[in-house]
């Protein structure tokens, strides 16, 4: 595969990856599996796909999201 190709699929493969990490942390999420209905559509997706079964991402964008909707549910107060 020439070096061009590869650079596009790393660039849409973090891409996608970044966006999940962005759905995490707006805290409109349950967890991965609700994010990835989200990320289907986008161009990478299929290059990205199997970065999302790797447990220690997995279990980062599940932390995310639970941390994000805490954070909504319980807003700081302001000084």
């Amino acid at each position: 595969m020439p070096k061009d190709q590869l650079r596009r699929i790393y660039r849409e493969r973090a891409k996608v990856v970044a966006r999940a990490r962005d759905l995490a942390r707006s805290g409109h999420y349950s967890d991965l599996a609700a994010i990835l209905p989200e990320l289907e559509p986008l161009e990478g997706f299929a290059a990205a796909r199997e970065r999302f079964d790797d447990r220690a991402l997995r279990a980062q964008l599940d932390r995310l999201c639970a941390m994000s909707r805490d954070a909504a549910a319980y807003p700081r107060p302001r000084a």
